[in-house]
């Protein structure tokens, strides 16, 4: 009771916005801490016992409109993923939720995500070394699950920040030595995509390749921004007016640059990674999220209201 008007008093004139990615029914052993299913449905329960949830583009209007609710949240998902069809989505349809999803567009022309490409290709890696000859990855063992699982962090983390070009390079030469191709890692086809959208939840686009937007050229940058959004428009036969920026940190991941990028490709909001609370002060452009990841009901609410008394970072934004 107490925990509800604390709520209630801090989140006027405040949004908070909750990020997800991948919620299998049950964790892959390699990425044993992600979200599961049970595990996402009792959050769902708990947000929705205590926040009232609103579709995003419509809490961003109403936010800045000065007619946001108290207690006011949205749900949102990255990167894209078949199984939202069989889990997440029906989850949300049960309870009368909505949510937005940010999809890079490149798995509809051939190109899985490629953090999912690594999983595939160390699952099948022949041990009991990774030696893949390149001296910023120094062979390391692959002989136990545990190892797996730590050559699977590594190798994120290290391909994250590399151009395109270079980062696929390695990608193949990954998929060479545990004997997979890419076509192996599966994707959210175009018709799973449309039964998405026409369940009434919000599209948005979260570039094409997933690239780090301070890793590739002005002109790499225009076409996964401006061009994630006219594909996926394409797809849906509606307006995409939302952005995801990649990795999503203000100033390490993304500037000033790219937020104008996005507004020039003619998206409304875009949505960072930063924790913290939008007020009417935040830039539409630059939302902040963040995700609730304990496991006991009293820490999630916790974690809840630290976030919003969160200020969030923002790269400064030429004036209009």
């Amino acid at each position: 009771m107490i925990s509800r008007l604390v709520l209630q008093s801090l989140s006027k004139d405040k949004l908070s916005v909750f990020l997800f990615h991948k919620v299998p029914l049950q964790c892959d052993p390699l990425v044993p801490f992600d979200v599961d299913m049970a595990r996402f449905e009792h959050l769902l329960d708990h947000m929705s016992s205590r926040l009232q949830v609103l579709p995003l583009e419509e809490a961003v209007a109403r936010l800045h409109a000065g007619r946001l609710p108290r207690r006011a949240a949205c749900i949102t998902f990255d990167d894209g993923y078949p199984d939202w069809l069989s889990g997440v989505a029906p989850a949300l349809l049960r309870r009368n939720l909505h949510a937005t999803f940010f999809i890079t567009s490149g798995q509809f022309d051939g190109v899985p995500l490629w953090h999912e490409r690594i999983l595939a290709a160390v699952r099948r890696l022949p041990g009991p070394l990774l030696d893949l000859g390149i001296p910023s990855l120094p062979a390391q063992s692959i002989a136990s699950l545990d190892d797996r699982r730590r050559q699977v962090q590594r190798l994120e983390q290290e391909l994250k920040y590399l151009t395109l070009t270079r980062r696929e390079q390695i990608l193949q030469q990954l998929e060479a030595l545990a004997g997979v191709k890419s076509t192996d890692v599966p994707v959210m086809s175009e018709p799973q995509l449309r039964d998405l959208h026409s369940q009434g939840f919000g599209i948005g686009a979260h570039t094409a390749l997933h690239p780090i937007l301070d890793y590739c050229s002005a002109e790499e940058a225009e076409r996964e921004i401006g061009g994630a959004r006219e594909r996926l428009q394409a797809i849906v036969g509606a307006s995409v007016t939302g952005f995801a920026y990649p990795n999503g940190r203000p100033y390490a991941d993304f500037s000033r640059l790219h937020v104008d990028a996005v507004k020039r490709a003619g998206y409304r909001y875009a949505v960072t990674t930063h924790w913290g609370v939008a007020d009417a002060g935040t830039s539409p452009f630059q939302i902040p999220r963040f995700t609730p990841w304990a496991e006991r009901d009293w820490h999630v609410t916790y974690q809840l209201l630290r976030n919003l008394m969160t200020e969030p970072l923002q790269v400064p934004e030429v004036a209009e």
